[in-house]
């Protein structure tokens, strides 16, 4: 089947979705049937990645469809994820964050006693904390998934919460079946990673977490030990956000120390816009040698980047690694149902001899220096009834010295990105 003629089988499927929706819905029962379906247009201009050239368009579809269960005691779900691709061409960075076909996402069986504890055993996605490590995506086009159990327990003064999963690989990882969105069932990797989150809520809220992962065969070893405080956000009032995290352990041959820093501080003004100005700052840690039998690169470990360093897909120049980026944002919402944002992050490598993240640029002498640029981001959303959400986004990238002269970097003018979508919730 062609790319074009898959579009019309989703749409037909995404109706009878919700018209089951609709059947389960009217009846008072322990079932419940979800989902949405989503469809992005994304163009790029300009290149910024290593050995690419000229403009980029693509257009992204995302169908989820869930069914839950809870009972007493019992609880259960099965997800469905459909995500394909349009108008790429082979310049186009496709990758398992973008298609996943007709895609189990979730089944998974558990025990609960109300809101004070839970567990879970099957496959799963999963939340934890900033979502800065541990998150299920919302903006990526694919989810990640994990085989295993999670449990939660909450004493009544903080929330508990562990797990022990193994990753599930996103397939298919080949071109060509990238290409024609082609069925590759998941399977679960032989990589492991757990964790444990302490979360106490109150005038202010606390939280202390511990991962630990296994991966590429033994070869990555990791832990990872951090905390995170933050106030809630209220009318006339300041509000604030601190997060940490150091990162231990072995990598092949390297011993791994890094770290990470997220903090912001802002005011929530009471006026028409409902305006709130935050100031933003971001770090994490970049290989200062390559030649040193060491490693001070962090890993993200399973989190998300978009809602601190701008949109992914064909875009995403920017992630929690080898990174100095200070910024500035003004969210408002012109009108009920409608909310915006504009920000602003000035951008520098943390390590001038380690890779920028995104755009597998590297130049390992550091003469390219560390600037890498000026990004200027919008959004817009609104919400024209209950289900339907239109959203319309862009950055601006201005190239500093590294993306302008790093060893394969493209000579192309300063990066332009677009994108609007509609999302549809049954």
């Amino acid at each position: 089947m062609k790319k074009g003629q898959s579009l019309g089988v989703l749409l037909p499927l995404a109706s009878l979705l919700f018209c089951s929706s609709a059947v389960l819905a009217a009846e008072a029962s322990p079932w419940q049937f979800d989902g949405q379906y989503r469809l992005r247009y994304e163009s790029l201009q300009n290149a910024y990645r290593a050995n690419a050239h000229g403009d980029d368009s693509v257009l992204a579809s995302q169908l989820l469809a869930s069914l839950k269960y809870q009972g007493e005691n019992l609880l259960g779900q099965v997800e469905l994820e459909d995500a394909r691709t349009w108008l790429d061409d082979s310049g186009t960075p496709l990758g398992s964050d973008d298609v996943n076909t007709l895609e189990p996402l979730q089944a998974w069986l558990g025990w609960h006693d109300g809101d004070k504890w839970q567990v879970r055993v099957g496959r799963q996605t999963l939340d934890i904390g900033s979502r800065r490590l541990m998150a299920r995506q919302r903006f990526r086009n694919t989810i990640n998934a994990f085989d295993g159990i999670y449990g939660s327990y909450n004493d009544g003064f903080a929330t508990w919460q562990g797990f022990y999963f193994n990753p599930v690989t996103i397939r298919p990882d080949n071109r060509q079946d990238l290409d024609h969105n082609k069925t590759h069932l998941d399977k679960e990797s032989n990589d492991h990673v757990w964790g444990l989150d302490w979360n106490h809520k109150g005038a202010t809220d606390w939280e202390l977490y511990y991962y630990g992962t296994d991966s590429n065969r033994g070869q990555l070893k990791l832990s990872t030990l951090g905390f995170r405080n933050l106030n809630a956000i209220a009318a006339n009032q300041w509000h604030y956000e601190v997060e940490a995290a150091y990162q231990f352990g072995d990598n092949g041959d390297l011993d791994v120390n890094a770290g990470m820093f997220h903090g912001q501080i802002g005011y929530q003004f009471d006026d028409a816009l409902a305006s709130r100005l935050s100031l933003l700052a971001d770090y994490a840690s970049g290989d200062s040698d390559p030649n040193d039998g060491k490693s001070q690169r962090f890993n993200t470990l399973f989190g998300v980047s978009r809602f601190d360093f701008g949109p992914t897909g064909i875009y995403g120049a920017f992630a929690r690694t080898n990174i100095i980026s200070p910024g500035v944002q003004w969210d408002f919402k012109p009108a009920i149902g409608k909310s915006a944002f504009i920000a602003y992050r000035a951008v520098w490598l943390a390590s001038a001899h380690d890779s920028q993240s995104r755009s597998g640029l590297r130049d390992t002498s550091g003469d390219s220096g560390r600037f890498v640029g000026h990004q200027i981001e919008a959004r817009w959303r609104i919400d024209l009834m209950k289900q339907l959400q239109l959203e319309i986004g862009a950055a601006y990238l201005i190239k500093g010295e590294f993306f302008r002269d790093a060893p394969s970097a493209p000579d192309d003018g300063n990066t332009r990105y677009f994108y609007t979508q509609a999302t549809y919730k049954f």
